[in-house]
């Protein structure tokens, strides 16, 4: 008799690609430790954490959309509005509950925005969300043209708190976004709508057929990136004492490379939010590495792109080997002659 064999932990949990994607952080870690003494340093460290913990939170939304096939390039420029919106409230006079709420309202309601031209109207998900980046930009341009080039600075005690408070040593914006990541990875594991995101993304048709409500799913899940964005903008506001234009500029390529380094795709049906966590870690670890071995600015873009193309190419090739292509097929290797 054949012997079954049972697959592997990582393979039944669905978290092999996510396992190589930390392996990897880990072995890059001790390369810069190698390279950079000043790697291990407190104040590197406690750098890290600020930049991890903003990031996660935005690629949780993104995470989202890749798991349904869908992603959003307006990530960023949302960020950094929402950051405003919040300082802009207090510079106002208004409370800090007030203020916290008008940032993550602006950041639902350009979800609201990028989510109904998609799911109800069916434009096509890059126009819509690389518009929305443009468009926001603008705006902040023309909000912040009379100010200087800080921006906002003065904030009151009570939102400087949200961004400042920590734990044994660690920031308290890291183990808010740690702690967020794991419950939207136990949503996902656990409950039926969190199984229904990664059945609509694999099989749509089929998803529908079932009853599951494609456009409203679709519509939410934009609806909730920008929320998360949102959330990143003000609490990163709030930690760095400073909202200005720059805030989130360029933001959503570094998010993008991460959900589809740390195992999602653009095709959908795959990816998780320890995936994101993995990729986060990965993004931030290299621009670490810019900063401690003094890489050219120059440079970092063409390691960026690079990364960028790289993942992409390996996200085609998976999914052509996934609908059944075989790999003289995926790699352009077409038989010679054709057999009668």
């Amino acid at each position: 008799m054949t012997e079954i064999r049972k697959p592997s932990f990582l393979r039944s949990a669905r978290l092999e690609h996510e396992s190589l994607t930390f392996a990897t952080v880990l072995l890059f870690a001790l390369v810069l430790t190698v390279l950079s003494p000043a790697f291990l340093d407190g104040n590197n460290l406690a750098s890290l954490q600020t930049a991890i913990a903003p990031n996660l939170i935005v690629a949780l939304g993104m995470m989202t959309l890749f798991l349904i096939g869908r992603f959003d390039l307006s990530v960023g420029a949302v960020m950094g509005m929402a950051g405003i919106v919040s300082a802009m409230a207090l510079d106002a006079g208004l409370p800090v509950p007030a203020a916290f709420a008008a940032g993550i309202a602006i950041g639902l309601a350009i979800g609201a925005f990028n989510g109904a031209l998609v799911a109800w109207l069916g434009i096509n998900h890059l126009i819509v969300t690389l518009g929305v980046l443009y468009m926001t930009r603008g705006v902040i341009e023309v909000v912040m043209a009379g100010e200087k080039l800080a921006g906002f600075t003065r904030f009151p005690p009570e939102f400087s708190a949200l961004g400042l408070w920590s734990i044994g040593g660690l920031s308290g914006l890291f183990l808010f976004a740690l702690i967020l990541c794991a419950g939207f990875e136990s949503f996902l594991r656990l409950t039926l709508p969190g199984r229904k995101l990664l059945f609509l993304g694999g099989n749509p048709a089929a998803a529908e057929a079932m009853g599951i409500h494609r456009r409203r799913t679709e519509f939410w899940c934009f609806v909730l990136s920008g929320g998360l964005a949102a959330l990143a903008g003000v609490l990163m506001t709030a930690r760095v004492g400073m909202a200005n234009r720059y805030m989130g500029d360029g933001l959503e390529m570094q998010i993008f490379i991460a959900c589809l380094i740390g195992g999602g795709s653009i095709a959908g049906g795959k990816g998780s939010y320890v995936g994101a966590l993995a990729g986060v870690f990965f993004v931030t670890l290299l621009t670490n590495a810019f900063n401690l071995l003094l890489v050219p600015s120059e440079w970092q873009g063409v390691v960026t792109g690079a990364v960028l193309v790289l993942v992409l190419v390996a996200d085609g090739i998976l999914v052509l080997r996934k609908a059944g292509r075989p790999w003289r097929n995926v790699l352009g290797l077409w038989p010679s002659r054709l057999s009668v």
